[in-house]
């Protein structure tokens, strides 16, 4: 992967996670030490997504940032597939085999980030349901080309925080885990210059299902105790 000139797709980009990640990702570029990239929004319909690339724009534009520098530009899932060098699936759960199925073809030597959570509404609360091979994550894993390397990171971060691209500069933990070590080491470097994140090394993949049960419970925490965006740190 081209060090210099980052292509980044963020597949189900629409979202509230998807939205900030999107606005994190761009800045970079405007840092001095930054990634330098281009982000494709990826959405069911390319006309979707190229409302939310315009939107993007406009919001850190309205920020202040000068976005001579940063392309955001939408297509469909499958042609953001195809043109990134790395990959962000901010969809649910139940989405994600079928979409990788469409986009399988397309993932050859290419970094997956999976911030995915299979959680289900349990009366007031939220349950992690992670599928047999253990973890979202590892169930990417079984589902695409072996030169794929997938990389689990961003469980645990508010939607809010994340798009807050002006106030909010607090530091919370991200966990990362994979079996390959240097495409960790890029998702850690991607973390570091998001500007609310601090990357720790989380280890292999098998770990991510630990990881990823930690959103269910922050959800709950802050919903039983009347709080709100909550994050990790480890101190």
């Amino acid at each position: 992967m081209n060090s210099e000139k980052t292509k980044i797709a963020v597949l189900g980009g629409t979202g509230n996670i998807g939205k900030g990640m999107i606005l994190r990702l761009a800045l970079q570029n405007l840092m001095e030490d930054g990634v330098k990239n281009e982000v494709v929004i990826g959405s069911r319909t390319p006309e979707t997504a190229q409302e939310a690339a315009k939107e993007a724009l406009e919001e850190l534009e309205n920020c202040g940032f000068d976005t001579s520098d940063i392309k955001i530009t939408g297509e469909s899932n499958t042609e953001a597939a195809k043109e990134a060098d790395l990959i962000v699936l901010t969809i649910r759960f139940g989405h994600v085999p079928s979409l990788l199925e469409s986009i399988r073809e397309d993932l050859e030597n290419k970094i997956i980030i999976s911030p995915v959570v299979p959680m289900v509404k349990a009366g007031p609360i939220f349950e992690y349901r992670p599928p047999e091979e253990g973890s979202a994550a590892q169930a990417i894993q079984a589902r695409v080309p072996e030169s794929t390397k997938v990389v689990a990171a961003f469980h645990n971060v508010a939607a809010r925080k994340l798009q807050d691209i002006v106030k909010c500069k607090a530091v919370h933990d991200s966990i990362i885990c994979s079996d390959d070590e240097e495409a960790k080491k890029t998702v850690m470097k991607l973390t570091e210059n998001m500007g609310c994140l601090k990357p720790l090394d989380g280890g292999p993949l098998s770990n991510a299902n630990t990881v990823e049960a930690l959103t269910p419970l922050l959800i709950n925490i802050a919903k039983l105790n009347g709080l709100k965006d909550l994050g990790i740190n480890f101190s």
